[in-house]
């Protein structure tokens, strides 16, 4: 199967290199409740229903908010669609991360920027080994494919300081009939354009797409040179975090 998708990879990469297209795909999230959630309202019912009320609060603003995903032959930048979530006036009112999601074709490699508490920290993502199956079905006229990966996740316990990790699943929907490896955050590398991805409670879906055909669009690419890797971010997260809470 890895050798599919590397023949499906060069034989896209060939036919979007020869033309100057860009593209603008806008996005809804739908996000479900985390992992875990149900088996706390067992274990930890006071601490569960403080929990999942917060996750309502944020999931019922979380689905008015749109994110754009732009795109050129090269790179890809993923971020909250600015000018909806100022008149939803939902963003300002979520206590989360600001960030910024790229990814660079031609290198396969993946970055995330994100801000808090006024300190910004530029994360060097680990790139995504997928495996597509033959199920396939039909989004917005498109005839997808399905892509599964596992990746991992890292957070430092509260109580031990140690670090934690965990695997998450990530589905997504892909159709060759729009030829870019991108997709919501910087899920890319398939061999088409993702139309609809889900991870991390996350459920992202296509609700507009615009190809622009013989134009470039500039991607503000990041310098990359002193990016940390996901562990790292993890421990300096949980420092600030730590920080704000009086930790």
């Amino acid at each position: 199967m890895k050798t599919t998708l590397l023949f499906f990879s060069i034989i896209f990469l060939s036919i979007q290199c020869s033309f100057s297209q860009s593209g603008e795909i806008i996005y809804k999230n739908e996000p479900g409740l985390p992992e875990g959630l149900e088996e706390m309202k067992k274990t930890d019912p006071q601490n569960y229903k403080r929990y999942s009320f917060m996750i309502n609060q944020m999931n019922e603003k979380t689905k008015r908010l749109r994110f754009t995903l732009e795109f050129n032959t090269e790179h890809s930048k993923f971020t909250t669609n600015p000018t909806m979530a100022k008149e939803d006036n939902a963003m300002a009112s979520m206590s989360m991360p600001e960030s910024k999601f790229y990814y660079d074709l031609q290198k396969n490699e993946r970055y995330e920027v994100s801000k808090i508490s006024g300190k910004e920290l530029l994360v060097d993502k680990t790139p995504i080994e997928w495996s597509i199956s033959k199920e396939t079905k039909i989004i917005q006229g498109f005839t997808c494919m399905k892509a599964e990966a596992v990746q991992l996740f890292y957070s430092v316990d509260g109580d031990s300081g140690e670090l934690r990790t965990k695997e998450q699943s990530i589905t997504a929907w892909f159709t060759t009939e729009l030829p870019f490896s991108f997709g919501p955050e910087n899920y890319g590398g398939l061999p088409g354009l993702v139309l609809e991805l889900s991870t991390q409670g996350k459920n992202y879906k296509v609700e507009k797409i615009n190809i622009k055909e013989n134009k470039r669009t500039t991607i503000d690419f990041p310098d990359t040179e002193n990016a940390m890797s996901e562990k790292e971010s993890a421990k300096q997260l949980h420092k600030v975090m730590s920080n704000m809470m009086g930790g």
